[in-house]
C-alpha cells in the first residue's frame, strides 16, 4: 500500500506531460549555505536510472544512502535496492571560471525534499540535501535553512554636471523560506521622471 503524498508546495508544473514537482523550495541563498556547509541541493535522480517500482513509494523526509560507483555515478540506495542516479558528473566538483566546485561526497545520505510525480500523481523521481556520512540529518522542516530573497533593482547616481551613472544592485526582500515575494508593481513613471523627481 502506498504512504501519503502529504500536502506540500507546487514547485513547478503541470508540465506539458501532466508531470508536477512538490516539496520544499530551495532559494539561491539557502542552497550557498547549504554548501557552505559541505552539502549538496541534488535536483533529482536520471530518469533512465530511476527504479519505478521501488521510487513511487518514496515521500518527503525520507533518507537514502549515497554511495560512488568508483567509476562515474553517485547512487541512491535504499537499503539493498538502487533508486537511481544523482545527476552529476565527475567535473561537477571541478572549479570553472563562472562557478565554484561542488562539494565532493562520495558517502552520504540523502534527504528528500522533494518529489516529481506523473499525471496520475504517481511519484516517478526524488531530489533532496546529501549529506557526508556521520552528518546529523534533522527534521525534513528545519532542513532547508532561512534564506534571504533578492529583488533586482537599479539604483542611479546624478552627477554634480548632470551625468547619470545607472549600476545593477540586488535589494534583499523579506526573509522567507520556500517561496518567492509578489512582484513588485510597475512604476508608470520613467526613469528620468524619478530620477529628476524632487
Amino acid at each position: 500500500m502506498k504512504r501519503p503524498l502529504g500536502s506540500w508546495p507546487l514547485l513547478s508544473g503541470p508540465n506539458k506531460n501532466g508531470s508536477r514537482h512538490i516539496g520544499i523550495r530551495v532559494l539561491p541563498d539557502a542552497a550557498r549555505q547549504l554548501e557552505e556547509r559541505g552539502y549538496i541541493v541534488a535536483n533529482k535522480m536520471y530518469e533512465r536510472s530511476v527504479d519505478r517500482n521501488a521510487i513511487s513509494n518514496v515521500r518527503i523526509g525520507d533518507v537514502f544512502d549515497v554511495r560512488f560507483d568508483g567509476d562515474k555515478g553517485w547512487w541512491a540506495w535504499q537499503d539493498d535496492v538502487r533508486l537511481g542516479c544523482l545527476t552529476w558528473s565527475l567535473s561537477s566538483f571541478e572549479a570553472r571560471e563562472w562557478r565554484e566546485a561542488m562539494p565532493r561526497i562520495d558517502e552520504g545520505t540523502l534527504q528528500v525534499i522533494r518529489l516529481v510525480l506523473d499525471a496520475t500523481g504517481i511519484v516517478v523521481n526524488a531530489g533532496g540535501i546529501v549529506r557526508p556520512l556521520g552528518d546529523p540529518i534533522p527534521p525534513v522542516k528545519k532542513a532547508v535553512p532561512d534564506a534571504q530573497e533578492y529583488v533586482p533593482t537599479l539604483r542611479a547616481a546624478v552627477g554634480v554636471d548632470g551625468d547619470v551613472r545607472v549600476a545593477k544592485e540586488n535589494v534583499g526582500g523579506a526573509p522567507r523560506v520556500g517561496q518567492s515575494p509578489a512582484p513588485l508593481p510597475r512604476s508608470r513613471k520613467s526613469i528620468w521622471e524619478r530620477l529628476t523627481r524632487h
